[in-house]
């Protein structure tokens, strides 16, 4: 790996440049960057210590909300319409509502990991 510019990093990283070059600043040293402005350059040492030190992004889990279409036969899932994802898909309920689950019913749900859905709690303000 050879010396990579300061843009690319904070492209991979979806980081504005000046905050990327503020960073570099202050966590390398003189050695480490050459160049200046855009066109600045860091060598392969000081790119594995930004690696270690940018603090990624969590992606949080999408909110979507549903009409129960149908009950399968096992009562711990249902097949809910989101007008979001344009079709039905598969969720599967929270303990405590199992018994209040009738079709028709408006409910929220959370992508859990790929094609895995959760009935999340309504929040009542």
């Amino acid at each position: 790996m050879a010396k990579q510019r300061l843009t690319k990093i904070a492209e991979d990283y979806e980081l504005p440049f000046d905050e990327a070059k503020e960073l570099a600043f202050k966590l390398l040293d003189e050695k480490h960057i050459t160049g200046k402005g855009r066109n600045t350059w860091v060598d392969e040492l000081g790119q594995k210590i930004l690696d270690d030190n940018i603090p990624l992004k969590i992606a949080e889990a999408r909110t979507y909300r549903g009409v129960i279409r149908n009950v399968c036969p096992n009562p711990r899932f249902c097949i809910v319409h989101v007008r979001e994802k344009n079709g039905c898909i598969k969720m599967r309920a929270s303990k405590k509502y199992i018994p209040l689950l009738r079709k028709g019913m408006m409910v929220y749900l959370q992508e859990k990991e790929d094609d895995v859905y959760e009935q999340i709690d309504p929040k009542i303000y």
